[in-house]
């Protein structure tokens, strides 16, 4: 929401201060998005009340907490503190983490035959929720929006450019993806099997 709120202010009204707003409330999004997903798919989560976690599992949760704030706020430092704001390096950076993101959702959505990963501690190897390849449609669909960003073209009747039609493509988008993620959620392989 703090994403969607910060865009139309600043598509309402262009200052230097919420340009800033947008652009690094939609970074913080994209990090945010990464940190759960490793969260997710190294099995970092704080565990249930009836179970310990291990001491190495709460270091490498630490860690990868530690390195996430620490990107947004160097992040942060980086656009705000020079004379002009790096508009090139605010893609690349968004990019890699988006990148990074899609990447993980990808190997999750392979069959369990190929997989590189043990995505589900509590069940066999050869299991693979029946959500898992809705996964990469998503990231497709995200990949396909995010083309708009970098392929950008002058407004068709001067009413209609690549930035508002990537607006349009990510509403559904990301309705799509939070079904998804609650359906991930309430599958059976995060049940402990006794």
């Amino acid at each position: 929401m703090n994403t969607w709120i910060w865009s139309a202010v600043f598509h309402t009204r262009d200052t230097p201060l919420t340009e800033k707003l947008d652009y690094f409330s939609a970074a913080l999004t994209i990090l945010t998005a990464l940190y759960f997903t490793v969260i997710r798919f190294f099995h970092l989560y704080t565990p249930s009340t009836s179970e310990r976690a291990s001491p190495a599992r709460i270091i490498v949760l630490r860690i990868w907490t530690i390195i996430c704030i620490l990107a947004f706020i160097g992040h942060i430092l980086y656009l705000s503190l020079p004379p002009r704001f790096d508009y090139q390096y605010n893609i690349i950076f968004n990019l890699v983490l988006g990148l990074s993101h899609n990447a993980l959702w990808l190997l999750y959505s392979l069959p369990a035959s190929v997989s590189l990963l043990k995505r589900f501690p509590n069940r066999p190897k050869s299991y693979r929720p029946r959500v898992a390849g809705r996964a990469a449609t998503l990231v497709i669909l995200t990949t396909a929006a995010t083309a708009f960003e970098l392929f950008d073209f002058p407004p068709w009747r001067k009413a209609l450019d690549a930035h508002a039609l990537w607006h349009l493509a990510t509403a559904p988008i990301t309705s799509t993806w939070y079904h998804f993620l609650i359906m991930d959620a309430n599958d059976p392989s995060w049940k402990e099997v006794r």
